[in-house]
């Protein structure tokens, strides 16, 4: 499907329109029994105000009104983007009711953040219990609590990346594993722009 855009009233009486810059991914594999596995990637827009007209005169900031705006525009994209993946879920769950589905990737969210419950949809905030086999499983709750983290950044360490499941695919979950144990502060590395990524990568088992 297109991607999903904003249509936004600047503070300048300019309308912006925001697209996705980082679409995302979704394949369908076919296992050894017939059945499919829908696995859906993601890169969700960081929480740093996104750009608005003239909102910087090189390279900084005009005013904090324009920062506070630009970092609204970034929010409403991130949830937007968690939107488009939530639709295409719902459509692979119209066609499959007991579809094998893995959301996963970079969502640059925390805990109860909006974007994270827009994907998962839990049973206990939509109250739909008539539709709790839609509702999506986050995984990374089984890491033990020290280890629970992807990414360091300004001395903390965050668990920003995420893979959430059908009750199809959570039914042959067997662990995850966050490989986090060589994790530098991001700041440090991008001060050093040594190549690759700050992030850990998230391993799940399943037995399907």
């Amino acid at each position: 499907m297109p991607p999903l855009t904003l249509t936004l009233a600047g503070s300048t009486d300019t309308t912006i329109t925001r697209s996705f810059d980082r679409p995302l991914l979704s394949a369908a594999l076919e296992l050894a029994d017939g059945r499919l596995l829908h696995v859906i990637d993601l890169h969700l827009r960081a929480p740093l105000a996104a750009a608005i007209p003239g909102g910087k005169a090189a390279g900084a900031w005009r005013s904090t009104a324009a920062w506070a705006e630009g970092l609204h525009h970034a929010t409403l994209l991130r949830s937007a983007q968690a939107l488009e993946a939530r639709l295409l879920v719902e459509r692979i769950f119209d066609a499959e009711p007991e579809a094998l589905v893995a959301v996963c990737g970079d969502f640059n969210a925390e805990g109860e953040a909006a974007a994270l419950e827009i994907l998962a949809a839990p049973t206990a905030k939509t109250g739909l219990t008539a539709q709790a086999g839609r509702a999506l499983v986050p995984l990374d709750p089984g890491l033990p609590p020290e280890r629970r983290f992807s990414l360091r950044h300004a001395g903390r360490a965050l668990m920003v990346d995420h893979i959430l499941v059908s009750p199809a695919l959570f039914a042959g979950y067997r662990r995850i594993d966050s490989l986090n144990a060589h994790l530098i502060d991001d700041c440090a590395r991008a001060a050093g722009r040594e190549p690759g990524s700050f992030h850990a990568p998230l391993v799940a088992e399943f037995a399907v």
